[in-house]
């Protein structure tokens, strides 16, 4: 079964309260307090709103009548907590409870399958639950097939087929960037006992300590990919959630394009991208290390071209 990431959901829901307006008004039908409202506008990844709390809120509803609507989206993901040890549902309460001491009305929801909402002991630390299944009817077509996808992912725990070379390719860059790009920080295989699936073919990197904040952008992503099936080349990306439209009308910066980079979609994402050599994760990594080196050294000038003038860049 193909996994379905907790992104491609926010990015179903977010277009979904775009163009579907039965989508909207189910999603407020289901909850209590607000019959007949209608929203005005969505935002995704927005800043959390408490004093000193770090991370983003999924998905951000403003509503006619003015109040705000803090959405966390689950599939079958664990809560995260950030260096500091704030946990996510925390976040969410701290923020409600700073938009309601500005004077605007707010509340948080947790939008979720119906076995992640019965199952987690955090549900009621959200003002609201909403699962996927109550959705489920204004949905058609493809969006429908991925929202299924998820349900039926909430119920199948996930168990990669490790994968020994897969393992060992990923622990070794891992290894190397430590070494030799310490300024780039790969985020920790999210599977137990360092396994790998054969699947496995994206580095991430850890964002809070590898790039700058821009209050103006969305929260970026970044990645390199050792294989991309759906571009000409491997590449290592940036990418701004919900902003792939622009693509086609927005001008890198003479900056960016200093770096040998390039702006295209990926997705629903605008991605800042600079093409790298392909690398195969079935392949020893010492055979590789000069085309692993000229990828590293691509994504540390994409990330300090970030660091020093992505302010550029207009939100």
């Amino acid at each position: 079964m193909t996994r379905i990431y907790e992104r491609q959901t926010d990015a179903l829901f977010l277009a979904a309260f775009e163009r579907n307006p039965a989508f909207a008004a189910a999603f407020l039908d289901a909850i209590d307090g607000v019959p007949g409202n209608r929203v005005r506008s969505v935002a995704s990844q927005t800043r959390h709103r408490g004093a000193g709390q770090a991370g983003t809120i999924d998905l951000e509803i403003t509503c006619e009548d003015g109040s705000i609507l803090l959405v966390e989206n689950k599939i079958d993901a664990g809560y995260s907590v950030t260096r500091v040890g704030d946990p996510q549902p925390d976040r969410y309460r701290a923020s409600v409870a700073a938009l309601r001491a500005s004077g605007r009305s707010a509340a948080s929801v947790l939008l979720a399958p119906e076995v992640y909402l019965r199952g987690t002991r955090h549900a009621a630390a959200f003002d609201h639950q909403i699962s996927y299944e109550a959705l489920r009817p204004v949905f058609h077509g493809d969006d429908l097939a991925l929202l299924d996808a998820a349900i039926l992912q909430a119920v199948t725990p996930y168990d990669p087929e490790p994968n020994p070379s897969s393992a060992a390719f990923f622990a070794a860059y891992a290894d190397f960037a430590r070494h030799h790009f310490p300024e780039l920080v790969i985020k920790r295989n999210p599977n137990g006992n360092g396994v790998r699936p054969t699947e496995s073919r994206t580095i991430y990197f850890d964002v809070q300590r590898t790039l700058r904040d821009w209050t103006h952008l969305p929260r970026p992503r970044m990645s390199l990919q050792c294989r991309d099936s759906a571009a000409p080349s491997a590449s290592v990306k940036i990418m701004l959630g919900g902003w792939a439209a622009r693509a086609r009308t927005m001008r890198a910066p003479d900056s960016f394009a200093e770096t040998g980079g390039y702006i295209r979609p990926a997705g629903r994402s605008l991605g800042f991208v600079i093409d790298t050599p392909q690398l195969d994760t079935q392949m020893p990594f010492d055979a590789q290390v000069p085309a692993v080196e000229e990828g590293l050294e691509a994504a540390r000038r994409l990330a300090a071209w970030w660091n020093r003038h992505a302010g550029q860049v207009s939100a």
